[in-house]
């Protein structure tokens, strides 16, 4: 039998001052370069939705083991007016480039990101920025030309496909006074002028889909080229959540599966394709009895998951909300979670790298495990 084993885990990147500074460490994302090289680009910030967020790089040299810190993607002080940047994904290119999107909100405007009456998002910048030196200096930030006939969300990594247009997914939030429902949908926008323009928006299947709302789904690109992903599913206007739904393109992705439940309890999920079928993913138990971060194998590209033998690298137990109080319809529940949006990443060596942010001893950091497979 296939299974996991830990090999280690630590600190990304933690406040080393936590008596004279508020800095918390969000979302990291982690992305393989040649050798042992890796990088992670995250968000710094007072907390989650605070308006002070910048992107940062640390970088491993022995395999995601140890990590060094290497400043900003982008100084803020160049903007010219108040940016707060966060979510950010990294895609690595066949030619070595790495490519960034990200977005960022403008806080001249003081709104906060959601509507507290409505639940409804604010627009925002979606931006572009590349490296041609693995990571240690960048672009400006440039405005991506998304689709905007409603505000989209760009949940994963723009992807290379095989036949070297780019892909990106969308999920299409309600707007800000917009008082339905919300009702998550999912499409496709295509570039092949490398980001310069996007396609219109092309619905994904499931999209139409009334009694399921298919979320933060992290795409990923297979090791044949096709994409995948693990998506968060809930029965809209509720709390209610379903198992995790599998969906798969097709080479160039034009067609995708239905997406199908599987038997994988989870809120936000990621992927490693590890080839021939065999698949892991690190996800987000927020509802069991024993919450936190858990790492897991399939054996049939992702339809079924070895939950029994399924590795915890993230123990929440005690650890799961900023303060008291806890709202359960979404998105207002996650104004105050303490840990979440787990990245799973294959390193040169086979070895897996998971990363995610959690909150420990009231800091708010960055931590990663590396597991094998045997």
């Amino acid at each position: 039998m296939t299974k996991l084993h830990l090999l280690d885990e630590g600190v990304i990147y933690r406040n080393p001052d936590p008596g004279f500074k508020a800095e918390c460490a969000f979302l990291p994302n982690v992305v393989p370069l040649d050798g042992d090289e890796v990088i992670c680009v995250y968000r710094i910030g007072q907390a989650f939705y605070s308006t002070d967020g910048t992107l940062n790089v640390a970088r491993s040299t022995d395999g995601g083991r140890t990590w060094s810190q290497e400043g900003r993607v982008w100084d803020v002080v160049n903007d010219d007016r108040p940016y707060s940047y966060s979510a950010p994904h990294t895609f690595r290119l066949g030619d070595g480039t790495l490519v960034l999107n990200a977005f960022r909100l403008d806080y001249s405007d003081p709104r906060p990101q959601f509507n507290p009456n409505t639940g409804g998002i604010r627009k925002s910048e979606k931006i572009i920025m590349f490296s041609d030196d693995d990571g240690r200096s960048w672009t400006p930030p440039r405005i991506m030309d998304l689709p905007l006939d409603s505000e989209p969300d760009t949940p994963s990594s723009i992807i290379e496909l095989n036949d070297g247009r780019w892909w990106l997914g969308l999920e299409f939030w309600k707007t800000w006074d917009d008082q339905s429902p919300l009702h998550i949908k999912g499409y496709s926008t295509f570039s092949d002028d490398r980001g310069e323009s996007w396609s219109d928006a092309i619905p994904l299947d499931s999209a139409s889909d009334s009694g399921k709302m298919f979320s933060h789904s992290r795409y990923v690109r297979m090791i044949d080229g096709r994409i995948a992903a693990l998506q968060w599913t809930q029965k809209p206007g509720t709390a209610e959540d379903f198992p995790a739904h599998i969906t798969i393109s097709n080479a160039d992705a034009s067609a995708w599966s239905y997406p199908a439940a599987t038997n994988l309890m989870a809120q936000t999920c990621w992927i490693a394709d590890l080839g021939d079928g065999l698949m892991a993913a690190a996800y987000t138990d927020r509802e069991g009895m024993n919450p936190g971060i858990n790492v897991v194998l399939s054996a049939d590209e992702g339809r079924t998951w070895d939950v029994e033998n399924q590795v915890q690298v993230w123990d929440a137990v005690g650890q799961e909300y900023l303060g008291v109080d806890r709202v359960p319809e979404y998105p207002k529940s996650h104004d105050n979670i303490a840990f979440g949006k787990p990245n799973l990443a294959r390193l040169n060596d086979g070895t897996l790298i998971a990363s995610w942010w959690c909150t420990q001893a009231s800091v708010t950091h960055s931590r990663f495990a590396r597991l094998r497979v045997e």
